[in-house]
């Protein structure tokens, strides 16, 4: 028996060397910072990638030690042969680098909700396993109204697969922070004449933890999500801030019913007796805006959420806000009171 193992191993360790490893370029997740080609090291993790690929329904939380999040029923996670392979059989096909190419660096081309699209794999430094895939839209559109119009569409179709998800970056995003992991749907002026681009980036919380431990250079990167048996913990926080920017921008009524609605929220009816309100569900996370009004404007409001306090300062000075104590904030006539209630909950007083 010990030599029968003996001789496996050694059959396996000259099947592996006389392997090519294929050398890898990895750009950074939003940030456009080149990373030196290296060898792959070839070895196990002891991940069954069939066990994967069982469970590529996202909305599937029976094993929570092999569920993961998946790009057009892929799963992340797995191995990025074997998610190039099921890209290839959807009909995209592998995208060449320009110029002498060195090495495979996983980018394809193909339909992605209706239009073309490019879509890069980023993986694993050591193990080669896909973490995050970024799409991104091949057309330009020549208005922002354009690109709103299929951002709008990208957004109805993300929420049916990922879930409700929150807007962002003061309208041109839309992130869903599910238990599995994060996708964002983003548009951006190209800077040529001011048209759009459109793109999504969606993630897979563990199979990130397990990349993040293999990369040498995490100045750039961000902390992996908080696990809890088997999965990420739940959101906590939104664009609050963006929001309440938006809000302070004009005080009329109709205007903010317009944009509480473009963030999502259900609005309250506006009579002439009460102060309008709008809310705000996702998972765990509730937001209630309330304003006091003056005829058809308002003169205050006030957004109580289940939020991150930390993060909301954060974004305050973001913002262009300054504080002397974390407590108050101003920017020209606009004053902002921070503080959380009994529940713990954010409380955000504007006036």
């Amino acid at each position: 028996m010990k030599r029968t193992t003996t001789y496996l191993m050694a059959l396996a360790a000259l099947l592996l060397m006389a392997q090519p490893a294929d050398a890898q370029f990895l750009k950074k997740m939003f940030k456009k910072k080149a990373r030196t080609e290296r060898k792959a090291k070839v070895g196990k993790d002891g991940i069954d990638d069939d066990a994967q690929q069982a469970l590529a329904d996202v909305t599937t939380f029976a094993d929570n030690s092999n569920n993961r999040n998946a790009f057009l029923g892929i799963p992340l996670g797995i191995k990025a042969e074997r998610f190039e392979k099921q890209l290839l059989e959807q009909g995209f096909t592998e995208r060449k680098a320009e110029g002498k190419q060195t090495a495979k660096t996983y980018v394809y081309e193909g339909d992605v909700y209706g239009a073309k699209a490019r879509v890069t794999l980023y993986t694993s430094e050591d193990t080669e396993r896909v973490f995050a895939v970024d799409v991104e839209g091949v057309a330009v559109y020549p208005t922002k109204k354009d690109v709103q119009g299929r951002f709008l569409h990208l957004k109805q179709q993300l929420a049916k697969v990922y879930g409700q998800g929150y807007v962002d970056r003061g309208g041109e995003a839309y992130t869903i922070i599910s238990r599995l992991g994060t996708t964002t749907l983003h548009y951006e002026s190209s800077g040529v004449g001011q048209s759009y681009t459109i793109g999504i980036t969606i993630d897979d919380a563990k199979a990130y933890a397990m990349a993040y431990q293999e990369m040498e250079d995490r100045e750039y990167e961000a902390k992996p999500r908080v696990l809890t048996n088997g999965l990420a913990e739940p959101l906590k926080h939104t664009d609050l801030v963006g929001l309440v920017f938006f809000l302070t921008k004009n005080r009329t009524l109709v205007s903010a019913k317009t944009l509480l609605a473009s963030y999502d929220y259900s609005i309250g009816k506006m009579n002439q007796m009460k102060s309008p309100q709008a809310t705000l569900t996702i998972g765990d996370y509730h937001s209630n805006v309330v304003f006091t009004r003056s005829k058809k404007n308002y003169t205050a409001f006030v957004i109580t959420a289940n939020d991150d306090l930390d993060a909301v300062r954060c974004n305050l000075q973001t913002y262009g806000y300054t504080t002397t104590d974390k407590v108050n904030y101003q920017q020209g006539r606009v004053k902002i009171a921070v503080a959380t209630n009994k529940n713990g909950q954010v409380v955000v007083r504007v006036r």
